[in-house]
């Protein structure tokens, strides 16, 4: 659930965030006051102090559940489904900065596991193994000396890597660096307010909130930008704190978006300053001379990247929605019907006689920006009339600021929850920390709210919406373009040439909820892939064949 809304202010020249306090929120008395060096030093002497100084190397296991606020099922419960669990083996020497995660994580594509490591430092990052679902893996990849694919990491990855890891030692780091800590006002967490310093760190800054009872760190936070929920509290919350000779380091460690969970993280077999070996680092140096170095944080979508690779979905790269050194491209797939296509999702414009209708806007205002323009080059002087949305996941939604900012009206499905209150809130969060973000704003655009089916007509153009049942999303719209013969779904079938070879839920409900409508269409397409013939797949759903 949700617990504070947010607001991004500038105090001390930083970005900050103001934490709207609602019914239950205790201010408590206020904590002893403290200047901000005897606020870093009561929370390093009770983390350890000299003992803590002494921790040069730890290494943990943790088990870690998971979830995308962004994918949820319903918008009534954000957390159904999760995302599985991941097991995590890490070592790390402190001392060098150098971090090696040994992952063992879902695979959301077929239901199968990844197994791979992460090599972190400051100057690149190294993924060795399966790290992401079928057909995601950026060009660099190559097959190493085991036989695994291996490839370094994209310069916003590894930023995104390393600020992570930075919450673990924010209290060393603000102890080694006075310099880079700033007075802050009391920040709310939780259910109560507590005291709190920035830090600006190299990978992002981070508000750490103490607890005054035991001078101990308890929540270190991000301000950061979510394509959905906009300038945002990113949370990891320590408890159950284990004695390491004398240092503190937390049992537990959870992340919150907006007060909605993300990460559960409890850890088991830490051990102080273990011997590690020098080659548990190594990066090949060749991969290493060309390895890409931290990405500016002001550019990097850290909640893309850590919830994206939680399921395998993640594409690594620089240029976010293709592969480095490539471009977005177009397709023509019908008469006046294009897909506008980045490396893994797709917009859909068709033209009308007067207007353009899109379908879907994946990922963010980035992708939505490329989208536009390559739409504007094939029918230049058509405005963008509609935006139609298929179901309500981030990767799908993410760019809609951009859309409405050219004029276009929202359409989306009912859904169980009230979906327009839904969109005409997320429309109007602040876009403070967003790089991407439309220069002329629309927080207040038309909203349409499918019950069951949409249509439009221009010129003798005609264009529908249908809502389907399906196991994927609720509120989950298919498109129909009778002229052309065409459907168009997402995320129920990937579309390509090749037709599947065995049915699934999403594929059954798919073909099921085109026959319910009555459509007959010829080619399916839609948000992945490009064209298939609709005939193929539904043989195949009506066979049943797993």
């Amino acid at each position: 659930m949700r617990t504070a809304s947010v607001t991004i202010t500038r105090v001390f020249g930083a970005l900050v965030v103001s934490a709207a306090i609602g019914l239950g929120v205790s201010l408590a008395a206020p904590a002893p006051q403290m200047t901000p060096q005897q606020r870093v030093d009561a929370a390093y002497n009770a983390m350890g102090g000299a003992k803590l100084a002494a921790l040069k190397s730890i290494s943990y296991d943790a088990d870690i559940m998971q979830w995308d606020p962004g994918a949820s099922f319903s918008l009534a419960d954000n957390e159904t489904p999760d995302q599985g669990k991941s097991k995590l083996k890490q070592s790390r020497d402190l001392a060098k900065g150098l971090t090696r995660s040994e992952w063992d994580r879902p695979k959301a594509d077929d239901g199968g596991r990844r197994t791979y490591v992460e090599i972190a430092t400051a100057n690149g990052g190294y993924s060795i193994g399966n790290d992401a679902v079928g057909g995601r893996l950026p060009k660099r990849t190559i097959t190493g000396a085991s036989g695994q694919p291996e490839h370094t990491m994209s310069g916003r990855r590894l930023t995104a890597t390393l600020r992570e890891l930075a919450r673990f030692t924010v209290i060393q780091d603000m102890k080694a660096n006075p310099g880079r800590v700033t007075a802050m006002p009391n920040q709310v967490g939780g259910l109560r307010a507590w005291p709190a310093l920035q830090y600006r760190g190299d990978y992002g800054n981070f508000i750490v909130l103490f607890d005054p009872a035991t001078n101990l760190p308890i929540r270190v936070r991000s301000l950061e930008w979510d394509a959905i929920e906009g300038d945002s509290e990113y949370d990891m919350m320590f408890t159950d704190w284990q004695d390491l000779n004398g240092a503190k380091w937390p049992g537990r460690a959870q992340t919150f978006l907006q007060g909605m969970r993300v990460h559960d993280i409890r850890f088991s077999s830490i051990t102080a300053n273990p011997n590690l070996a020098a080659n548990l680092f190594t990066i090949p140096q060749a991969q290493l001379a060309r390895a890409a170095k931290p990405a500016d944080p002001r550019i990097t979508p850290f909640q893309w990247i850590i919830r994206r690779s939680v399921n395998g979905f993640y594409y690594d790269s620089d240029a976010m929605y293709v592969d480095d050194g490539d471009q977005m491209q177009w397709m023509d797939i019908a008469p006046n019907v294009g897909l506008a296509m980045g490396n893994t999702h797709n917009t859909v414009f068709i033209a009308t006689n007067t207007y353009l209708i899109a379908m879907e806007a994946p990922n963010d205002d980035g992708q939505a920006k490329g989208a536009i323009a390559l739409a504007k080059q094939h029918f230049p002087g058509k405005p963008i009339r509609y935006l139609v949305l298929t179901h309500h996941h981030v990767d799908h939604v993410g760019g809609m600021r951009t859309f409405v900012a050219e004029g276009a009206t929202l359409v989306f499905a009912r859904g169980t929850a009230p979906n327009i209150q839904y969109y005409r809130r997320q429309l109007g969060n602040t876009q403070e920390l967003n790089w991407n973000k439309p220069a002329n704003a629309n927080d207040d655009p038309e909203l349409i709210e499918v019950a069951d089916k949409w249509t439009v007509n221009d010129g003798g153009r005609e264009f529908s919406a249908f809502v389907i049942d399906n196991p994927h999303s609720t509120g989950m719209m298919i498109g129909w373009l009778p002229d052309a013969k065409m459907a168009f779904n997402t995320d129920l079938w990937i579309t390509t040439p090749t037709p599947p070879t065995s049915s699934n839920p999403n594929l059954a409900a798919l073909i099921a909820g085109v026959e319910k409508w009555g459509l007959q269409p010829e080619k399916m397409s839609g948000g992945h892939g490009t064209v298939a013939d609709y005939a193929a797949g539904a043989r195949v759903a009506k066979s049943g064949k797993q």
